[in-house]
Parts: C-alpha cells; structure tokens; sequence
C-alpha cells in the first residue's frame, strides 16, 4: 500500500517524538513532555520548552553613571525621589559642573548686582517623566570636591558638598511639567524645571569679575567645583514621587546669573553641555516596598523561582541558570534551529511606571559583555512579555565551546533611565519563564 504524503510526514513526525520524548533538559532519559511542532510544516524539527531553569533577583553591582569616556557621554541623568509600592524608594540626585561660556569675564565693578540666579535643566524629550507628576523638594549644594573626566563615578557615589542649601526659599518644591516649556521674556522655551538659587551666591560670583578665578574654566573650577541637585529628604506617599530625566547636553540646561549695575543690565551664562563632567547618585530602599515579594525574594532567593525583579540605575539585575543544558551534548538532539528565552511581565504595568522597553543578558560573570548572538528582547504589550533569542549561547554549551556559568538579566540602558519591571519566575501559574529550544533532526 502507497502511503499519501501527509501521512508519510505524520508518521515521520511520530518517529522523532518517540525518539525525543526520552531526552530533556533535565537528564536525557527523562520524559520531560517534549512537544512536535506541525509536522506539515517543520519537518526535521523538534520543540521542547520543559528545560530546567534556576532563577532569583540580586541587588546589582554599583553602575557607572558617569561618561564612558570624554567621546562617550550619557544621554541623561536622573533627578527626584520615587515610593513604588513594588520596589521601594527610590532617590536619585545630579552632580555636575557648570562651567565659563567665555574666558576672562569681567570688568570688576563694585555696583554690579544680582537680580536672579536660576539653575535651569532641560527634560529630554523622550520619556522625560518616570512615575507620578507630584511635586517634590528640590534642593542645590555647592560641590566640595573636583569631578574628573577621567573618574569613574558610580550610583552610589555621594559627593562631599557644603551644607547649605542653594535654592532660594530653601525648603521649595517643583512640579515637573514635561507638555510645555516655560515663557521667559517673551520667548517659549522648552520643558525644563527653574530652580532659583540663592541671590547672596549670584553676588559672591558677581565678586569674581574681572578676578583670576575667571579667567578660565580651569581657574573658575578650582573656584567653584560643581553643583548637587537633589530631592529633599521627606519621602513621598507609596505610589506617589517621580523619577525626572533630564538632558544636561542641551543647551537650555545651564545656570544663568541675571543682574545689573549702576548704568545697565544684563546676564550671564554659566553652561554645562557636553564639557561638563556628570553623573547621577541612585539609592534604594527596597525594604520600603508594601506589596509583592521583592524583601522577601532578595533575602530568600527560592522566591525568585515565582517572581523576580529587574531595576535600572544600579537597582536589580536578575541571575538565570540552566543546569542541564550540557546533557544535550549526550542525545542526538544537538543542532539548534533556535533557543529563545520567554520572560512574562505578571501583571500589566501601570500606565505611569511602564517596562522596560528592552532587557538584556549578559555573562554571569562579566561586566557589559553581551552574550553572544543575543539579539535583546523588545517587550510585547500585547503578549506581556519579552523575547530573546540565545540559539548561538546555548549552542556553544551544548558543544562544549561555552561554560555554562549563567546569565544576568538586566535593563538595557540602565545608566539613563529609571525602568523598572517584575519578571515572571519559572515556577510562576499564570505565564511561566520558560527556555524553548527547537532542534533540526536532519
């Protein structure tokens, strides 16, 4: 008897599941439930997405967030106090210089006086507002130490500063307003939050003009080394406080000295821009969150089995193992067609403290060195989830060429955002993290 085509694939799809369904991830003669794809469609292909995995949140590592180099500078920085009911507190301060527009300012004239001093500092125009648009303390202090450009500073590096508070009003709060910029003189300028300085430091600066600590940005920096920005201490209400991203690299962010003499006035720039050295301070309080598991999981790291966590700026990053990877060296299913790890999101982000757009994973054991032939996950809205695909990494364990040593899942961008997001752990009912991996058979 002649067999159809179609029956010929089905039989020979039945062959390969009886031949597979005595291999897995977890040993090779254990049936792990190993799924057939179509076989009218992939022919030579097996599917299994039962593979073992061992996963749990960390603290992360402290994280540069400075420039990588004079010729690599951070597109943001951060600014503001969150109270995430998932995650705890986070506040998030900026160091910076600011430095001459020109050289030699002067003539000195006895009569000159301040108006106004103001600390303006631009919103990016992507994603300029992370959490809620309440108002928060802002307060400035004048940096007692010089920035480098050839220093590393990470998140957790508080710079020494003087004790008095800069702002004029000190204690005064700012509404961040990302829509729209303000009106100054007529002229519509774009999204930036004003913070009016003390008139008594514009007078100290004014008593340098025409002096030797302004004759150039060396001079002046040795003068005055940097400003702190930086939320007040009050914490916010849970779910309440915002995460403000700014650009320091527009032009509009700068320190503007407006004042007169006894005939005139006028103003003066102090820029910032792409000269100016920068970094963002980041800390966290995740004992402050009230709902979840995130306290929990961080000191008991089976939890992470259900839920894990992932955190910009220095928060979290996500350990994964994959024990028995290296058992496929043994079967006969040892050429990938594809490996992708699926990560659920558990339950839909809120509107004002978005996913991620993309995570990452890196070595376990490596700082920014990207897996090879990992292409990233994008988040899904729809499905709630990420994708990576990891065939080349998981192949090279399954070859020997790589060690098996895990993976760290981290937000992309980590420096410059303050992303956060639950991950769905392998254990977890609803949409489990799992590994699926399809070979060819032929």
């Amino acid at each position: 008897m002649t067999l159809s085509r179609a029956a010929r694939l089905i039989a020979a799809a039945s062959v390969l599941f009886g031949l597979f369904a005595s291999t897995g991830c977890k040993k090779p003669e254990d049936d792990l439930g190993l799924s057939v794809l179509n076989p009218a469609d992939t022919l030579g292909t097996v599917q299994t997405d039962t593979c073992s995995i061992v996963c749990w949140p960390v603290t992360e590592t402290p994280t540069q967030t400075s420039a990588l180099s004079s010729s690599q500078l951070l597109s943001a920085n951060i600014l503001g106090r969150i109270n995430d009911d998932a995650f705890g507190l986070l506040t998030a301060g900026i160091a910076t210089q600011v430095r001459l527009s020109v050289n030699n300012v002067g003539p000195a004239d006895p009569t000159l006086t301040c108006d106004s001093l103001v600390l303006a500092l631009a919103f990016t125009s992507t994603d300029p507002l992370y959490g809620y648009s309440d108002p928060q303390v802002i307060s400035v202090f004048r940096m007692a130490e010089d920035l480098s450009i050839d220093s590393v500073y990470n998140n957790d590096r508080l710079p020494q500063t003087d004790a008095t508070d800069l702002v004029q009003g000190a204690p005064r709060m700012f509404t961040p307003v990302t829509g729209s910029g303000p009106i100054i003189g007529g002229d519509s300028l774009e999204p930036q939050v004003r913070i009016p300085l003390s008139t008594d430091f514009g007078n100290e600066l004014l008593a340098q003009w025409g002096q030797a600590t302004l004759v150039d940005n060396a001079s002046f920096l040795a003068y005055m080394k940097g400003l702190y920005v930086v939320p007040g201490t009050d914490a916010p209400a849970p779910m309440h406080g915002g995460a403000w991203r700014m650009n320091l690299l527009n032009g509009a962010s700068k320190l503007t000295l407006y004042y007169h003499s006894a005939t005139d006035t006028s103003k003066f720039d102090f820029t910032i821009g792409t000269e100016g050295v920068r970094y963002t301070t980041a800390l966290f309080d995740h004992g402050a969150a009230t709902t979840g598991m995130l306290p929990q999981a961080l000191a008991d790291s089976t939890l992470g089995q259900t839920e894990t966590y992932v955190q910009a700026l220095g928060g979290l990053r996500t350990e994964v193992r994959f024990p028995n990877l290296a058992d496929y060296a043994n079967t006969p299913y040892r050429a990938l067609a594809k490996a992708e790890l699926i990560v659920p999101v558990p339950q839909t982000p809120p509107l004002e403290l978005p996913a991620p757009l993309n995570i990452i994973a890196l070595l376990n054991d490596s700082v920014e060195l990207t897996v090879p032939g990992l292409t990233g996950g994008s988040f899904d809205a729809d499905a709630n989830e990420y994708r990576l695909n990891m065939t080349s990494w998981v192949q090279g364990i399954i070859n020997g060429t790589y060690p098996n040593t895990g993976l760290s899942l981290q937000i992309v961008n980590q420096r410059t955002t303050a992303y956060r997001t639950p991950l769905a752990g392998p254990d977890n009912t609803q949409a489990p993290m799992k590994l699926v991996l399809t070979f060819t058979t032929y």
